[in-house]
């Protein structure tokens, strides 16, 4: 079928891919969230089983994730499609409503969260992707922030919407809300997405076309041009054997061809590096964020699990209730993440790549200090304001942390794109299967201050090591090639 020009040229925009991939995380939220409220009232009270119960239903959803996220990136990087996916996770997204509406047993509630995380990993994989796939490094940050900015309005949104559904329909009432919402982005991606890829293809000429023009132009040599710090890096990698793929910029790319306009072009000699997810896992730019990521979104997912509980046992408070604590910190959230995403856009774009990388621990410091808060609030005002803390911290560890996939893959020139995403998943996945149940059964005999600031602690330093690996390596190793260029 013949699509009309103006819509043509609307699903040829960048633009478009960002906004429904924003769109849609704000979907996969509010369909995520929508039982976070209601979960101990229907799970102890409805269905009479015990609490650690509710880290396996978390569980679940962290299984789901995993085998999903383990086998999407690499299809779609493979058969060079994104908008299959995309489709697939909105019909999944029906599916588990459907299965939520008949729910009348606990195993049903697992397969509920089950489907949702196959759902929710194949849209995730696909939403960073896409956006990914179409914007370059330097704007990588704002985008991110922007995605998560829908991303908490559907988790401000969805406790509350979910708590209110359940009080007056039952959990017939959130089932009907998710297949709406699951119905809604499958019309969204059939009439407005267009595959990413193609979209990047046309991009990548016109930037060949530019960078041609700019070799023509002379450049003033300087102390820290592009020609002298890539002869560096060459000689590093030269001594020490380093297989890691270095993140240049676009912009220092072009400028080192204008240096040498004969030596490197974009499509020609440069190879394109054959990645597949287990050599990407072993590229330390990789490695670092994808620990990052496990750390961040595993801690969120505690907090998910445990303060619904502490919120009743302690306060005594409902669903509804409970509810308004996401809402508040929700919209805390939307309020600093753009700023979270131009700080960082601006830092990488003075200072290059690598700033991504001291950010994310920053971030891991600033998370373990809010868990501090958190962990010894006495009232119920302390204990928002430590989870708003919180919230923003763990985003100063995840924007940056999916940027620098982007990073990775636009440098080496690599197809694995999807892969390198599909990475962030599994960790959030393996996150999900394995912090939870830790978290409840923690909770339950030590209480939540010990819980909480033993599973940050060793979480937060384990960030920080993990995604410092790289810089620090990459320093030596330019010290190294210094000291030999000057022997």
């Amino acid at each position: 079928m013949k699509l009309p020009h103006y819509l043509r040229d609307i699903r040829s925009r960048p633009s478009t891919i960002w906004i429904t991939s924003s769109t849609t995380a704000l979907v996969n939220r509010l369909i995520y969230t929508l039982t976070i409220a209601s979960i101990p009232d229907l799970l102890q009270k409805t269905m009479g089983v015990s609490r650690a119960s509710n880290g396996i239903v978390t569980a679940a959803f962290g299984i789901g994730g995993l085998v999903a996220g383990s086998l999407i990136g690499y299809v779609s990087d493979r058969t060079q499609n994104r908008i299959g996916p995309q489709l697939c996770a909105s019909v999944l997204y029906v599916v588990s409503g459907l299965v939520l509406y008949f729910a009348k047993h606990f195993y049903q509630i697992v397969i509920f969260r089950l489907i949702l995380g196959i759902a929710s990993s194949i849209a995730d994989t696909m939403l960073f992707t896409t956006v990914a796939d179409v914007y370059p490094a330097n704007l990588l940050g704002f985008k991110m922030a922007v995605i998560f900015v829908f991303d908490n309005i559907g988790n401000m949104l969805g406790p509350l919407l979910g708590g209110k559904a359940y009080e007056h329909m039952g959990v017939g009432g959130i089932a009907i809300i998710a297949i709406a919402l699951g119905l809604f982005e499958l019309c969204m991606i059939l009439i407005f997405v267009r595959n990413s890829l193609d979209i990047r293809r046309t991009l990548a000429s016109s930037n060949v076309t530019q960078v041609g023009s700019l070799a023509d132009k002379p450049v003033k040599p300087t102390i820290n041009s592009g020609c002298s710090s890539t002869d560096t890096h060459s000689v590093a990698e030269s001594e020490s054997g380093f297989t890691d793929v270095s993140i240049i910029s676009k912009t220092e790319q072009s400028h080192n061809l204008a240096c040498n306009p004969n030596s490197h072009t974009p499509n020609s000699s440069k190879k394109r590096l054959d990645l597949h997810i287990l050599r990407l896992l072993l590229q330390l730019p990789v490695a670092g964020p994808t620990v990052s990521i496990f750390v961040a979104t595993g801690l969120q997912t505690v907090i998910e699990t445990i303060l619904p509980l502490r919120l009743f046992d302690k306060f005594g408070y409902s669903p509804a209730t409970i509810g308004i604590v996401f809402l508040i910190v929700g919209g805390v959230l939307i309020l600093a993440m753009p700023a979270v995403g131009y700080v960082n856009d601006t830092v990488v774009s003075r200072h290059g790549e690598y700033m991504r990388y001291y950010t994310i621990a920053t971030g891991a410091l600033c998370v373990f200090l809010s868990q501090i808060v958190m962990s010894l609030a006495g009232s119920y005002v302390v204990l928002v304001f430590g989870y708003s803390l919180f919230a923003i911290s763990t985003m100063v560890v995840i924007v940056p942390a999916q940027s620098a996939f982007g990073d990775f893959i636009n440098s080496s020139e690599s197809h694995a794109m999807a892969q390198c995403y599909s990475l962030a998943w599994i960790a959030e996945g393996l996150a999900n299967i394995i912090l939870p149940p830790i978290a409840s059964g923690m909770y339950a005999t030590v209480g939540f201050l010990t819980m909480l600031m033993s599973i940050s602690a060793v979480l937060c330093t384990t960030c920080a090591l993990a995604v410092l690996a790289f810089p620090i390596r990459q320093f030596w190793l330019s010290r190294h090639a210094i000291e030999q260029l000057l022997n």
